[in-house]
């Protein structure tokens, strides 16, 4: 499937690269079909682009990564459009704005981004809960007890570096060993 958009230009995705969200999202109800792009090179942030309006694409996040322990009430209504069967087939992402200056950065806590990754739905909801904002702020100092977002990316850059520096390290034993198997 070809999808045209006004930031990348025209873009081959698979068809099961497809989100659906049959209700649209808040403010574009006529929008219904996304797909996902990464943003950055740690896989963070990810841009959803809109295949039904290409000038309308979102930059989002796990929410996890911006608030530890965020919680929100998934109901009924929500478990049917999303045909969610299983909770940890949930996946739950915030809207993100990046101004001009990106240490200004915010999140929208009170209206995340729910999918089903069996299904390919998603939903748009609403939150409740006086603790959170539409404009929380990404780079902040950290709740008590809560790691801040630069502290997180910079810990999952030396996790993933560690991680592929362990895969080289395997591999050059293993070349030395097959280098000693060799000379034996």
């Amino acid at each position: 499937m070809i999808v045209k958009t006004s930031r990348f230009g025209d873009k081959e995705v698979p068809d099961e690269a497809l989100l659906t969200f049959p209700e649209g999202v808040i403010g574009f109800r006529d929008a219904t079909r996304f797909v996902m792009f990464e943003c950055s090179d740690d896989g963070i942030f990810k841009w959803l682009q809109s295949c039904d309006r290409p000038e309308l694409a979102f930059v989002i996040c796990e929410a996890g990564v911006i608030v530890q322990n965020y919680q929100i009430l998934i109901g009924e209504k929500e478990r049917q459009v999303l045909k969610l069967g299983k909770p940890e087939d949930a996946v739950v992402c915030l809207i993100l704005v990046i101004p001009e200056d990106p240490m200004e950065s915010t999140a929208n806590l009170l209206g995340p981004l729910v999918m089903n990754t069996e299904t390919r739905l998603g939903m748009q909801i609403v939150v409740v809960n006086p603790q959170y904002s539409t404009r929380h702020k990404l780079f902040r100092e950290a709740l008590p007890g809560e790691q801040g977002l630069q502290e997180k990316r910079e810990q999952m850059a030396k996790e993933k570096e560690a991680e592929q520096r362990g895969g080289q390290d395997a591999a050059q034993a293993g070349g030395r060993e097959e280098a000693a198997n060799a000379g034996a």
